[in-house]
């Protein structure tokens, strides 16, 4: 058998995994073949002739809690017909690494995987014994075993560059796309609840620092290399906040990308970790996007049950900021929360998001992550039934809460598919009450994918487009509405 892993994740959509990609790096180093496969598109006999084609030695399953019931069935059905190695890992593995006593399941990987995953790879190609490998749990002979976490990996620059040629084995118009995602940090302050971050890190405060960055030199030759390789002209640091740095830091940042990578490039930030010095900073080095939360508009609702304890008028003050400095910038935003009235709340979130002026404002619906303290008060209250049956597989799709007026449900549902088109058009405000009570969801949604797509594409980005750039938009458009449109409720 060879010494092959193949990734399997449910959908790429259209941006490149970084988890995946730094494991494939990983395995590269201890001499294994990878390969990557998107189920998603794929009917389930394709996808079975694909596997027993790549026959590897390992399938590895890559997966977040909402795609967990499908990706489920696939590594059943995979199993049943083929007895393949099947390891699981990414967010829903890390969060509920539980799901070992599935019979079809034998190995679990939680945590970073920096350590556990190559380890268990040397200790499999050499018929060693990788059941007491830390970090991941196994199944074997008949029985369950249960390892501590790995040490996180505390000097970021000893890891390899991510591998990014595998994204074009999953799907080839990917080599044509001229952005790319790169991280200069691992970790988050904050506790905000609806996130994963502070569950996260009180699972892993004992396995070692739970923020960390890398030297500037090596992310930059990182950038260094995808630019010459693939041809980057937007590059995008997906760092929780960006600015949560050294002044040091930031200043060598700032002085030697213009030099040595010199793309345009955007970063997240947040309103309590950044100022005006930082972002005359970025902006000298070539950034020309900002993103940053504002998530909720109602103040109460923002601090007593999100933990976002931020003045309205530090995201005002903000937006003049980036105004200013001429930064294109875009927040992103939570609406349906668990609140009695989520109406009321989301209108508050629209109007200080028209205030802020943001060239494209990003809404999300509030999706009750597994095992988040949100998502425990979203149960507690009666918002949710504590399954995962019904829930969507994206956070655009539906809401996944039960709220006592079902018409207002409704009426949300709709807000969020107008909610980036009225900020940026605040003219439509006052008609909004009106769309919002017409019967048009799939109009609306087509809306929504399309405003999304070309904003991020084009707006934010502004960069010339290829035709086989605008063949991978057109793609990722289409494949976006039609995951957008799966398991969607029946009402309008």
């Amino acid at each position: 058998m060879s010494q092959q892993v193949v990734f399997l994740v449910k959908n790429l959509y259209t941006m490149e995994r970084l988890g995946v990609m730094q494991l494939s790096a990983l395995a590269l180093t201890r001499g294994w073949k990878t390969d990557l496969i998107i189920a998603d598109g794929l009917d389930y006999q394709r996808l079975l002739n694909t596997v027993r084609r790549m026959n590897p030695a390992v399938l590895a399953l890559s997966v977040m809690s909402p795609e967990y019931p499908q990706m489920r069935e696939l590594a059943r059905r995979l199993y049943a017909d083929t007895g393949v190695y099947i390891l699981v890992g990414g967010p829903h593995a890390t969060f509920f690494p539980d799901i070992i006593e599935e019979p079809f399941i034998q190995a679990v990987a939680f945590g970073e995987g920096d350590f556990s995953f190559p380890a268990f790879l040397e200790r499999y190609s050499r018929g060693e014994d990788y059941t007491r490998t830390a970090g991941m749990h196994f199944r074997a002979g008949g029985q369950v075993i249960r390892n501590a976490p790995a040490p996180l990996v505390e000097d970021l620059d000893s890891l390899p560059f991510a591998d990014r040629r595998i994204m074009a084995k999953g799907d080839p118009l990917l080599a044509s796309n001229p952005t790319h995602i790169f991280m200069a940090s691992r970790g988050c302050p904050n506790a905000c609840t609806y996130c994963f971050n502070h569950t996260y890190n009180h699972m892993f405060r004992s396995c070692g620092k739970l923020f960390r960055r890398r030297s500037v030199d090596h992310l930059l030759r990182e950038m260094e290399a995808v630019k010459a390789e693939f041809e980057m002209r937007f590059a995008y640091i997906d760092d929780d906040i960006f600015t949560f740095c050294s002044p040091e830091w930031l200043a060598e940042f700032t002085t030697e990308y213009p030099r040595r990578v010199g793309v345009p490039f955007m970063v997240n930030t947040h309103a309590n970790y950044i100022n005006e010095h930082q972002v005359e900073q970025l902006r000298d080095a070539g950034c020309t996007v900002i993103c940053f939360g504002i998530e909720c508009g109602d103040s109460g609702v923002a601090g007593d049950l999100l933990k976002r304890h931020i003045k309205h008028e530090q995201f005002l003050t903000l937006s003049r900021l980036l105004h200013r400095n001429k930064i294109r910038f875009m927040t992103q935003n939570i609406l349906a929360l668990p609140v009695p009235h989520p109406l009321a709340v989301d209108l508050q979130t629209l109007d200080l998001n028209i205030a802020c002026r943001p060239q494209y404002a990003v809404a999300h619906l509030f999706y009750p992550l597994p095992g988040t303290e949100l998502a425990r008060h979203a149960e507690a209250a009666g918002f949710i039934d504590g399954s995962s049956n019904g829930l969507p597989e994206r956070t655009n799709s539906f809401s996944a809460l039960n709220f006592p007026d079902p018409r207002e449900k409704r009426h949300v549902e709709r807000l969020h598919k107008l909610f980036g088109i009225v900020v940026s058009f605040p003219w439509l405000r006052p008609v909004l009450p009106l769309l919002i009570r017409l019967p048009l969801g799939p109009f609306y949604a087509l809306l929504f994918m399309g405003w999304y797509g070309f904003s991020m594409r084009f707006r934010m980005e502004k960069t010339r487009k290829t035709r086989a750039e605008l063949k991978f938009f057109i793609k990722s458009l289409l494949q976006s509405l039609a995951s957008f449109l799966k398991k969607q409720p029946t009402r309008t």
